[in-house]
């Protein structure tokens, strides 16, 4: 058993908060991905960009019941952590480097994805004022819109150099690492007026999405800018 899971099996066992403990697990774990279940995970995107959240699904199976659901469901929906996790202790137990990839997952994914949002409703308005709104070729327009490229040379790029065929089918760790490719491509291509415009686009979207814009400290959405 990893020293992550012993950490938290032991400190849930003994009546310890388990928000603090799991926070701790996180900090201590060092593999970038394994297969569990037959099911490839990937904590580590590109070796820059780190998916706490999906490392604690994982590490909250091994508790079970000592993580009451509705707390549970709360973490992994919303990111948000119970009270009295600050976002200073879960910088302090993931550590410098890795709280940084934390935010390379935020921004590269998480802001990229509601970037994308932003960007599609853009095109279905302006449709609509031409007076077409069936919403055909929108994901290329958005695609072209950010990236330069419709949607599907944009996927043979990715997987190319990655070394993979074409033909893959994307699981849900390929998509998120997708949208990283595309968060770096996209930074790579713009200047910095765009990049900051864009990142505010995204960020506005995520905060209509949270309705009332509170932050959870150290969660998959931190406090918004």
């Amino acid at each position: 058993m990893a020293p992550a899971i012993e950490h938290l099996v032991r400190e849930t066992a003994a009546g310890r908060p388990w928000a603090g403990a799991l926070i701790e697990a996180v900090g201590m774990w060092t593999a970038p991905c394994e297969s569990v279940d037959g099911i490839e995970l990937t904590y580590l995107i590109g070796g820059e960009a780190f998916d706490w959240l999906l490392l604690a699904e994982r590490l909250l199976r091994v508790v079970g019941d000592a993580v009451p659901a509705p707390e549970r469901e709360r973490l992994l929906c919303t990111g948000a952590l119970p009270p009295g996790v600050t976002d200073a202790r879960f910088k302090d137990a993931l550590g410098v480097s890795k709280y940084r990839a934390h935010l390379n997952f935020f921004y590269g994914v998480v802001v990229e994805e509601a970037l994308w949002l932003a960007v599609e409703c853009e095109v279905l308005k302006q449709a609509g004022v031409r007076g077409r709104n069936d919403g055909a070729g929108v994901q290329d327009l958005v695609m072209r819109r950010l990236y330069g490229a419709d949607m599907t040379p944009l996927v043979r790029r990715f997987n190319k150099e990655r070394g993979h065929p074409r033909s893959v089918r994307f699981s849900l760790s390929d998509w998120k690492a997708f949208t990283y490719w595309a968060f770096k491509l996209r930074i790579g291509r713009s200047d910095a007026a765009r990049m900051a415009s864009d990142t505010r686009k995204g960020l506005g979207v995520l905060r209509e999405l949270r309705g009332d814009g509170a932050t959870e400290p150290g969660g998959a959405l931190p406090a918004l800018p």
